[in-house]
């Protein structure tokens, strides 16, 4: 019998009683990660396959995966872009560093900045150029030309050794997010890391961590070193835990504070409510459902308690500063 794909697994016997009881982690330094079926189980018709390219400045040779889809009959396979990362590794040792050796080389050659534009615009062509072209089927020059331009973005920080690159931009391939995050009910990274896990396999092509509960640094970690695509976050959120969820206690130095602390860890991206300016609050006061965005109504009340302007609009140059010189923070 030809086995099928299924949407879901039943946890082990033995962990049934266990997965069940779980609702936070007890210790945050050494989680008990929950099973998670294998790339085999879930494509049962496919396989998990490279494709071998080599970076011309460095030599370094790049392993880009794939998935290929077997069909029946006398039909040809079907290759399909794959987003499930490495297989087989535990959580608690995390994915292999897979952008090490390519940060270690570029920044022993020293530069004023290390974002993928800033090369992109020396004429530069990146192991992660050539990665994202390899999964996209371009040529690694056009990459390089969009990214320069400003109309393609490859969201990579250089903390995020783990990361297999991808692009986003108006003439590249749709992507899909996913959101994933803990709450103040239930605070667990066991679970957070197996989101991530699942919505990697089934082909998101990011993800965001929303949480908002205990442990937020701490998950985001886990998470981080778990992570094969882009991990984005609202840093407005753990701002707000910092000064025990009163808008009003935020500041801009517990803002930025906040950026920095993600940063350094590896966010590769941010959602930051800088366009909620306190001019245009009043207008969404008859709306029918408000502001519906969590981060916008955080910094709608900030601004409405101080009759101040956005303080994310206001340092927006400071916080591309962040995003641009990580290394003198």
């Amino acid at each position: 019998m030809v086995p099928r794909a299924t949407l879901t697994f039943d946890p082990p016997s033995t962990n049934t009683q266990k997965t069940s009881q779980r609702k936070n982690t007890v210790d945050p330094s050494a989680p008990d990660f929950l099973p998670l079926p294998s790339f085999e189980q879930c494509f049962p018709q496919s396989t998990k396959e490279y494709t071998e390219v080599v970076h011309e400045e460095s030599g370094n040779v790049l392993k880009v995966p794939f998935r290929r889809v077997h069909l029946a009959g006398d039909e040809p396979h079907f290759d399909a872009y794959d987003t499930s990362g490495p297989q087989n590794i535990s959580p608690q040792i995390g994915l292999p560093k897979l952008r090490k050796d390519w940060i270690d080389r570029r920044e022993k050659l020293g530069a004023p900045r290390y974002t993928q534009m800033y090369y992109a615009k020396q004429g530069i062509i990146t192991e992660e150029m050539v990665y994202c072209a390899t999964r996209e089927k371009l040529d690694p020059e056009f990459v390089r030309s969009e990214v320069a331009r400003g109309r393609a973005i490859i969201p990579s920080n250089k903390k995020h050794l783990e990361l297999e690159p991808m692009i986003v931009g108006r003439n590249f391939l749709v992507k899909v997010n996913a959101n994933i995050g803990n709450s103040a009910v239930v605070s667990s990274i066991e679970e957070e890391v197996h989101k991530l896990q699942w919505a990697t396999m089934w082909g998101a092509d990011t993800i965001m961590d929303l949480s908002t509960g205990r442990h937020i640094h701490e998950t985001r970690e886990w998470i981080l070193r778990n992570s094969s695509v882009p991990v984005g976050t609202v840093p407005i959120y753990q701002a707000l835990e910092k000064v025990n969820g009163i808008a009003e206690n935020l500041t801009w130095e517990v803002f930025r504070e906040t950026l920095i602390e993600q940063a350094e860890q590896g966010v590769d991206y941010f959602t930051i409510h800088a366009g909620v300016l306190l001019r245009y609050i009043p207008l969404t006061a008859k709306r029918m459902t408000g502001i519906v965005s969590r981060g916008g109504s955080i910094h709608a009340k900030w601004c409405l308690a101080y009759h101040k302007e956005n303080f994310a609009y206001e340092h927006w140059e400071d916080i591309l500063d962040i995003c641009n010189h990580l290394p003198s923070f």
